[in-house]
């Protein structure tokens, strides 16, 4: 693992399943944790992957010592469904991920339901209250016609409750969570298909080192092509964003200049 910069604005977490061998030949969905940070000038890293444990304390515990130990001093945002992920930072403020308000249930890559479930996402985060959020889903599948219970979640008005906290932030941290998720999913969708490919691991360690190498060798491939798709938020400028024409490179050091 290597040093990190010591502030994050942004952390945002997401969890995958994984298959993994257990006796006999049988195999069981095990869960692989993997995160990315955003810093305050809108530039992003892939953090690690973890083992997820049912116990959450331990979990967040485990991520805690991680980070601490490769550098991290400070983390003002926390994007993940656990309600322990405040044991990550003392003060850290916890948002609910965008993948809440989507429905669980499988569905192919590229369909029809899987399109709208990205459109259903970039609809949320691009909203300006809880209010504008419902009204431009509702919009949006009655447009479509899709089947909603293959796009959002059963419980989606109460889920869109839970973003009041997104909704209430400044406009650069706001634009700077947005900016995170957008990441977070093309990851996110690059990490799964290779997960698929691989198949079964022998146990969970393997499946969290694979993820972990996935991630890292995806992030370097982003880095080197033209993300200009994405709004990346930047210091002294005014809101709503412009788009970025050039490429995303890595960077390492802190936002003072000291040394992660």
């Amino acid at each position: 693992m290597r040093p990190l910069c010591w502030h994050y604005v942004g952390v945002h977490i997401e969890e995958l399943s994984v298959e993994v061998q257990v006796a006999y030949g049988t195999s069981c969905e095990s869960t692989v944790a993997w995160a990315m940070g955003m810093l305050a000038d809108g530039d992003w890293e892939v953090l690690g992957a973890w083992p997820r444990h049912a116990v959450s304390a331990t979990f967040w515990r485990g991520v805690k010592e991680d980070f601490d130990s490769r550098g991290v001093d400070k983390i003002s945002l926390v994007c993940a469904l656990d309600l322990d992920a405040p044991k990550l930072c003392g003060s850290v403020k916890v948002l609910p991920p965008f993948t809440r308000i989507l429905g669980c249930g499988y569905v192919p890559a590229a369909s029809n339901a899987d399109v709208l479930r990205a459109e259903a996402r970039r609809v949320v985060r691009g909203a300006a209250s809880v209010r504008a959020a419902r009204v431009a889903l509702e919009r949006l599948l009655a447009q479509e016609g899709a089947c909603r219970a293959a796009v959002l979640a059963t419980d989606f008005h109460e889920a869109l409750e839970l973003f009041r906290p997104f909704y209430a932030l400044g406009t650069h941290y706001r634009a700077l969570v947005r900016t995170g998720d957008e990441h977070l999913e093309l990851l996110g969708r690059s990490l799964q298909r290779a997960v698929r490919r691989h198949g079964r691991f022998p146990d969970l360690a393997a499946a969290t080192s694979f993820v972990a190498d996935t991630l890292a060798r995806h992030e370097r491939r982003l880095r080197d092509r033209d993300l200009s798709d994405f709004e990346r938020p930047l210091r002294c400028t005014d809101f709503p964003m412009a788009r970025q024409s050039g490429r995303v490179r890595g960077r390492r050091g802190s936002l003072d200049g000291r040394s992660p």
